[in-house]
């Protein structure tokens, strides 16, 4: 009785609204389907990619200074942030945030030397700390309004996260050195992504 009625129940519901019986429900199910598998595309390939060439290129700089870090984390992070779905988009944006890491340098290291002279003047460590925030949020601000004139788009965001960036880098005997190099892992990132994007479709088209 229960399977006449399961049987009956659907032949019903296909007869009463055939278009979603047909349409709605079995794409519903075919799109469950989907989620379970792990699909594997050309973009993850290339993030991958990036990956590698952005650590191969900062070995080669820590030939010279084999004081840096082992692994550029920005680097890393801006190779997989810059992976767009075609060149021309990698090429857009990228040349759009290396503009505004490079304002982004600037104003840090400006601001890195207001801080060193300023901080010098102060004795208590709280009185250094407040002129470091204070001096951490004009840089901010200063970064966006730059970007924002130079027309850098969505990316004003990036301008102001590198002079902060360059502002609370950790190694007070090589401030400035470390500042620059935490901008040349963000442009490895930026140039190794878009080498790999360009390449990849480039190979592709051949």
């Amino acid at each position: 009785m229960g399977c006449f009625y399961c049987i009956n129940n659907d032949e019903y519901l296909e007869k009463k609204n055939p278009e979603w019986y047909n349409g709605s429900a079995k794409q519903a199910l075919r799109e469950k389907g989907d989620c379970m598998k792990i699909h594997i595309g050309m973009r993850k390939i290339k993030s991958l990619i990036a990956l590698g060439v952005a650590f191969i290129i900062w070995q080669l700089i820590r030939m010279s200074l084999p004081m840096l870090e082992a692994h550029p984390v920005f680097a890393y992070i801006y190779a997989v942030l810059e992976i767009r779905e075609t060149p021309e988009k990698t090429k857009k944006f990228g040349k759009l945030r290396i503009k505004a890491t490079f304002i982004g340098l600037v104003v840090g290291l400006v601001f890195i030397t207001l801080s060193v002279f300023l901080s010098s003047k102060m004795n208590g460590e709280i009185g250094q700390l407040l002129i470091e925030v204070l001096l951490i949020l004009i840089a901010t601000l200063v970064s966006l309004v730059v970007s924002e004139i130079t027309k850098c788009e969505n990316f004003c965001g990036i301008a102001a996260i590198i002079a902060i960036i360059c502002m609370v880098s950790q190694n007070e005997k090589n401030i400035y050195l470390y500042a620059v190099m935490r901008v040349i892992q963000t442009l490895i990132g930026i140039l190794s992504a878009m080498m790999i994007n360009l390449f990849v479709n480039k190979r592709g088209k051949e």
